[in-house]
């Protein structure tokens, strides 16, 4: 990116007795990008949403180049348009290229990933979704439950795009099954 930034907007209204996933796949951060991006989500009290986030960094040219910066933020809102939760950051690849300890260390890959709904009771999806995180190192973790009962949030750090893969896959499948009784099918790539 030689001048500018780029500008994402994803906005999604889950209607009431809705059911919806958006799981895209991370964002490729490139040498120089500069990104704003938003995911708005206005929910339904009776509606259903999975939805992910995530980055990974990518040097093509393999000389430790690094993105100038994203902004993210996912916004979560009732029907009325008051909120309910906000995930918002700004990052800097020269910050996440220096491998700080305890401000990323070696973890450069990041996703977050949200589960809005009231079918299951926060805490025992947030139980889920702990064990469902994997405990062999490659992944770094965290679960917490959203303002007002209305789902629980998962962030995931990891030092490859495998690595993120895998961990917001299993939070993907631990949601699925808590919320319909079965994981979903695997997906080819």
């Amino acid at each position: 990116m030689e001048a500018g930034e780029a500008r994402q907007e994803v906005v999604i209204e889950a209607q009431a007795g809705s059911y919806l996933e958006y799981l895209p796949d991370p964002l490729i951060l490139f040498r120089d990008a500069r990104l704003h991006s938003r995911l708005r989500i206005r929910l339904h009290r009776d509606a259903t949403v999975l939805a992910c986030d995530s980055i990974v960094p990518h040097d093509p040219r393999g000389e430790g180049g690094t993105f100038d910066w994203i902004a993210a933020e996912l916004r979560v809102e009732d029907s009325e348009g008051t909120l309910l939760a906000r995930d918002r950051y700004r990052l800097h690849g020269n910050t996440l290229s220096r491998n700080v300890p305890g401000i990323t260390g070696s973890w450069h890959c990041q996703g977050g990933f949200v589960v809005l709904s009231r079918r299951v009771p926060a805490a025992q999806m947030i139980e889920s979704l702990r064990a469902a995180m994997p405990d062999n190192g490659d992944v770094y973790g965290g679960v917490t439950k959203l303002p007002g009962e209305c789902g629980a949030w998962v962030r995931v750090l990891a030092p490859d795009a495998s690595a993120l893969r895998e961990g917001l896959r299993r939070a993907w499948y631990s949601a699925r099954k808590s919320l319909l009784g079965a994981e979903p099918a695997p997906r080819r790539k």
